[in-house]
């Protein structure tokens, strides 16, 4: 192989940089390793008539993303896509939410602000007469993200009108829906009468297999290699959220760069652990600081507890009973621990004073606790690990563990 020049391995450096993109949406098809299953569901979506989707799942597991891309090849020599994409927010009205789409809307041959054609309040038929005049020959297609942040009951009552209204429009304009939420319910009013035309296309968690795509695909991109357990390790730390498969794949193949290297193993990307944590945003980092503070200088075993919940296994939904925790806490405290020893944690964790880092449900003795924020789970790992809360010695005990399981 030859010899590498110092202004090449400059230019890799930027190449990483621009490869990886932790914080900005994606924003082509090609970028989108590992979700291709619903790439293709929501374009069949859009070609089918009368049919719309609303996207849902956790924060941070690619949402908008998907919708940004969704659509990127469905161009043809017969069809050309309009895309129109807004961001709704917790003071949107029916009214104000389409004035943002109207103020992108341009008719050919007409240079006017679509929304100041309406001084008064803007109305599902009016949106209706407006997408019946986008041409036969045009896909248009709406995208209204955080759809969750709307507050306004009539705003989603009116909403579920022109979906039904829709129906009738000839061209076959599509509305795609973006929000945080469990399920469909949360977001969607009278949903029973539009269940046939708003299709629920819920985001989970990429899988194992999937991260591994995401990184290896960039990866060979760069030129650069990864051996396979370190595509392991970023798979686990990652937690099924693309933030961190990109954030640790950027700064794992920055360290290889440094050193003059295209090869990625294990201990670069354990070592670009501190990098991550750095990037991920201050109101995971601020609520960890708050649940695990110590008060008045006493000495207190929040950070320990927090870090066996993250250990700990849970069900399909995220939750794990306080049951569970104690094996975990056993091993990262040395000796046994059981429930009534750490319950008190539990409970203030799911507290403002401690950063509401948990959230608990159901009835007493069956309590289900989980992480309020998705991205908390695998910043507490690495956290823990990088303060000494959490020996490498255990974490590796529970790492193997999670690993098989991972594999089946």
């Amino acid at each position: 192989m030859r010899a590498i020049r110092e202004t090449d391995w400059k230019a890799l450096r930027s190449e990483v940089l621009e490869t990886f993109t932790p914080g900005p949406p994606i924003n082509e098809v090609a970028e989108f390793a590992g979700r291709k299953a619903i790439i293709q569901r929501l374009q069949d979506i859009a070609i089918e008539r009368a049919r719309h989707a609303i996207i849902f799942g956790e924060r941070g597991v690619g949402k908008t993303s998907l919708a940004n891309i969704f659509y990127k090849d469905l161009n043809s020599s017969t069809r050309v896509v309009r895309e129109i994409a807004v961001d709704a927010d917790s003071l949107d009205s029916f009214d104000s939410l389409w004035r943002k789409v109207f103020r992108r809307i341009r008719w050919p041959g007409d240079d006017s602000n679509l929304d100041t054609c309406y001084p008064g309040p803007i109305e599902p038929d009016h949106v209706f007469l407006e997408l019946a005049r986008f041409g036969q020959n045009e896909a248009p297609i709406i995208i209204i993200d955080e759809y969750d942040r709307i507050t306004d009951e009539n705003c989603r009552i009116l909403m579920t009108d022109l979906i039904k209204a829709m129906t009738r429009l000839p061209n076959n304009p599509t509305l795609i829906l973006v929000g945080v939420a469990d399920n469909i319910l949360q977001l969607v009013r009278d949903h029973g009468s539009i269940h046939r035309n708003l299709v629920q296309v819920p985001m989970d968690r990429m899988n194992g297999d999937e991260i591994k795509d995401v990184i290896s695909t960039r990866v060979r991109r760069l030129r650069m290699k990864i051996t396979d357990d370190a595509l392991w390790r970023v798979a686990y730390f990652s937690a099924g959220l693309p933030f961190y498969a990109h954030s640790i794949g950027k700064y794992a193949a920055l360290r290889a760069v440094e050193k003059q290297s295209i090869n990625i193993d294990e201990s670069l990307v354990l070592a670009s652990l501190a990098d991550c944590i750095a990037d991920v945003d201050y109101t995971v980092a601020e609520s960890y600081t708050r649940a695990t503070e110590k008060i008045y200088r006493k000495g207190n075993i929040f950070a320990q507890v927090l870090a066996a919940c993250a250990l700990t296994e849970n069900n399909d939904l995220g939750q794990f009973t306080a049951a569970s925790v104690e094996g975990p806490l056993s091993k990262i405290m040395g000796e046994q621990f059981e429930v009534p020893a750490f319950s008190f944690h539990l409970n203030q964790m799911t507290n403002p004073e401690r950063g509401n880092v948990l959230k608990k449900t159901g009835a007493r003795r069956t309590f289900q606790y989980h992480f309020a924020e998705p991205a908390m789970q695998p910043y507490i790992i690495m956290k823990s690990l990088q303060d000494g809360v959490l020996s490498r010695e255990v974490f590796e005990q529970f790492y193997v563990k999670r690993q098989k399981a991972f594999a089946i």
